[in-house]
Parts: C-alpha cells; structure tokens; sequence
C-alpha cells in the first residue's frame, strides 16, 4: 500500500525536477548570443573557424571564432547563437577589418554586435558631416 503511493509520489517529484531545469537551460541557451557591450576590439581578419556545440541535450550552439591581427598583437574574438530555425549566420571574410563589441572572458574576446569595414566608413562619413551641436542649442 506504501508502495503504490510512494513510486508516484517519487515519479512526479523527479518529473517536476527535470521539467525546472529543462526551463532553466531553455533560457540560459536563448541567452547565449547576449553579451554585455563592455569594450570593443579592432583588427583585421586573419583566421576564421565555424562549428557547432552540443549545448544541453538537443539543443545545440553555432560557434564562429575569428582570429583579428592588431598591428603585431592577436586576439581571439568568438560569436555565439542559439542554432534555431531562424537562424542567420553572419558571413565573415580573411583581410576585412571589424570592429567588436563585447567583454573578454579569460583569453578570449566574446562578442554580439561587430561593425564591418563598409559599416564603420559609412558611419564615420556620417559623423563628419553631421553638424555637432552644443549643449545649449
């Protein structure tokens, strides 16, 4: 009679335990490609890796780490999304110049938003001709 209580009791008790953490790492994994804007990077494109991550169970993570060159310094710069259905990758080139934005995580440069060669020309001609004004006008 204990038995016939307990054994359900102990089923629905784990269920309700998997269902919390399957949410949980639902969340962190639609989180994965957000990363605070803290510093940026400069450089030029010098070494370019795409794979793919097993994150928690079937969900999974596209990865692409960039090798940027700055004067004689490297730096490893990563982009990382959620592989979803409407997923669109950014294509990157060898020799394009970008700019990162994002925080450093050890050795490594973490990044969501970047702006490219084309990009950061149009915007610095954008802010050359845009007339600056001062507080009071």
């Amino acid at each position: 009679m204990v038995t016939a209580i307990a054994i359900p009791l102990l089923f629905l008790y784990f269920y309700y335990l998997t269902r919390k953490e399957r949410k949980k790492f639902y969340n962190k994994w639609l989180q994965i490609g957000k990363v605070a804007e803290e510093s940026f990077v400069k450089g030029t494109i010098v070494g370019i890796r795409e794979k793919t991550e097993r994150y928690y169970y079937h969900y999974s993570i596209y990865i692409i780490d960039l090798l940027l060159q700055h004067e004689n310094e490297k730096i490893a710069a990563r982009i990382q999304f959620p592989m979803t259905d409407s997923l669109q990758k950014p294509s990157f080139q060898i020799g394009e110049t970008i700019i990162c934005y994002g925080q450093w995580k050890n050795q490594l440069f973490l990044f969501a938003t970047y702006q490219t060669t084309s990009t950061v020309s149009k915007n610095l001609v954008y802010n050359i001709d845009r007339r600056h004004r001062r507080q009071g006008e």
